[in-house]
């Protein structure tokens, strides 16, 4: 069976914490930090080693924009992150209405 990107899951947690820092651009501490700072949650295998779906690379890279780019702490990442949830419930979408300028990227 042949298995292509547009046939599997992008919830389906399958890149290594190297693999998705790599693609990211960022240092393995770096998902580590956001991690221990609650700001983002990573899949973990029975093992407990951590694992990333494309949906999660995607997040990834909105944080690593706000925090790069935007100049937020991980404290207001992490505050931005609760307020989505609720505009979102109300049918508003922040990130577009505020951060327009943000351009996701296909990285797989």
């Amino acid at each position: 069976m042949d298995i292509t990107l547009s046939t599997m899951s992008t919830d389906r947690p399958i890149l290594t914490i190297s693999i998705a820092a790599k693609l990211l651009g960022v240092h393995p501490r770096t998902l580590m930090l956001y991690e221990k700072q609650e700001v983002y949650t990573s899949h973990r295998t029975d093992t407990k080693r951590r694992m990333f779906s494309i949906n999660n690379l995607n997040t990834l890279q909105f944080i690593k924009f706000l925090t790069q780019e935007v100049g937020l702490n991980l404290m207001g990442v992490k505050t931005f992150f609760k307020a989505m949830e609720v505009a979102n419930k109300a049918g508003v979408d922040l990130k577009k209405e505020l951060f327009p300028q943000f351009q996701e990227k296909q990285l797989i």
